[in-house]
C-alpha cells in the first residue's frame, strides 16, 4: 500500500480533483476536515477539525507522511496554515504540497496581502525543515462559475480591459498535487508555476463562452472600484474586498500573468485542460445543455 496522505481543503474545487486522482490511483489518505458529515461522500477516512485546533490537527496528522495544504482565503490564513506546518513538524511528516498564489501575486514585497501571506507560509514550512512542493496556480478557469448568472445574460463582467491571463483548471492543479504526493521526492524543494495550455484575454474568453454555450457573450469591463463596490454591496468583508482590488490591480499590470508553462504535462504526463473542454463540462452551469 502507498504511503498514507492527508488532504486538507477536500471539499474544494483543488482538494476535490486531489482526492479523485488518489483514488484512481489506488493510493491510501484520509482527508481533514471542519464537516466530516460532508466528507463522508467522499468515502474516505475523514478527520473533523479545523486548523485552529491543535487536537484534531495533531490527531489527523499522526502516521502520515505528505500532507497536501490549502485552505480559502482568510486574513488569518499565515497562522492557521502555520498550524498545519508545526503539527506536520512535530508528527514527523517528511513532505508538504501547498497550493499558494501565483508567482505574480505570492512573495515578500507583493502587493497583496494574501500574497504576502502565502509567501509567510511557505517561509515557515522551509524553516520547518520538512521536504515541500509549492504550486503557483494561474487564475482558475472556475472562476468564470462565479459570473454565471451574468454570462446567462449575456456578459462577462472582468475588470481586465485587454490583459492576456494564462487560466488553469482546477483539476488540473489538483491532479498535479496528487502526482506529487505519491512520488514526493522527485519534487522536492520546488516551486511550480501551472498554467492551462495558452494565455486569453477576456474578450477571447468571451469569445469561447459564445462559441461553446452557442449565444453571444460580451466582455465588458468595469473599472476596479466599481468591482469592488459591487462586492461590498453583496456584504463581501472588507478583507475580501481588498483581496479582489489588490489581484485585479496586480494582473493589470503585471504581464508575467500571461506566460504559460509546461508544468502541469511536466508533472502529470498529461496536457492542462483548455478552456473550451471546460466550458463544455460545465455547459449546464451557463445555463445550456452539456456539450458533447
Amino acid at each position: 500500500m502507498a504511503a498514507r496522505i492527508l488532504v486538507t481543503g477536500a471539499t474544494g474545487n483543488i482538494g476535490r480533483a486531489v482526492v479523485q486522482e488518489l483514488a484512481d490511483r489506488g493510493v491510501e489518505f484520509r482527508v481533514f476536515t471542519r464537516d466530516a458529515n460532508k466528507a463522508s461522500a467522499l468515502g474516505v477516512e475523514a478527520f473533523e477539525g479545523d486548523f485552529g485546533e491543535a487536537g484534531s490537527l495533531a490527531a489527523a496528522v499522526r502516521g502520515v507522511d505528505a500532507i497536501f495544504l490549502n485552505s480559502s482565503q482568510h486574513p488569518e490564513m499565515a497562522r492557521l496554515q502555520g498550524n498545519v506546518s508545526a503539527a506536520a513538524a512535530g508528527a514527523g511528516v517528511r513532505h508538504i504540497v501547498k497550493v499558494s498564489g501565483g508567482t505574480s501575486v505570492t512573495g515578500e514585497d507583493k502587493a497583496s496581502w494574501a500574497g504576502r501571506a502565502h509567501r509567510q507560509i511557505e517561509r515557515t514550512i522551509e524553516d520547518a525543515g520538512i521536504g515541500y512542493t509549492f504550486l503557483r496556480p494561474a487564475y482558475f478557469m472556475q472562476n468564470l462559475l462565479a459570473l454565471a448568472e451574468p454570462i446567462r445574460a449575456g456578459k462577462l463582467p472582468v475588470p481586465l480591459p485587454d490583459q492576456r491571463i494564462a487560466v488553469v483548471d482546477a483539476r488540473d492543479v489538483g491532479a498535479a498535487a496528487a502526482a506529487i504526493l505519491v512520488s514526493p521526492e522527485e519534487h522536492r524543494g520546488r516551486t511550480y508555476d501551472l498554467t492551462g495550455p495558452e494565455s486569453l484575454s477576456f474578450v477571447d474568453i468571451a469569445e469561447r463562452l459564445s462559441a461553446v454555450l452557442g449565444q453571444d457573450v460580451q466582455h465588458v469591463a468595469p473599472p476596479i472600484d466599481a468591482a469592488v463596490e459591487s462586492l461590498r454591496a453583496k456584504g463581501a468583508p472588507d478583507w475580501l474586498q481588498q483581496h479582489l482590488a489588490e489581484i485585479m490591480e496586480i494582473f493589470a499590470q503585471d504581464p508575467s500573468v500571461a506566460v504559460v508553462t509546461d508544468s502541469v504535462e511536466q508533472i502529470t504526463g498529461r496536457p492542462p485542460r483548455t478552456l473550451e473542454a471546460f466550458l463544455a463540462d460545465h455547459a449546464t452551469e451557463f445555463g445550456v445543455e452539456r456539450v458533447s
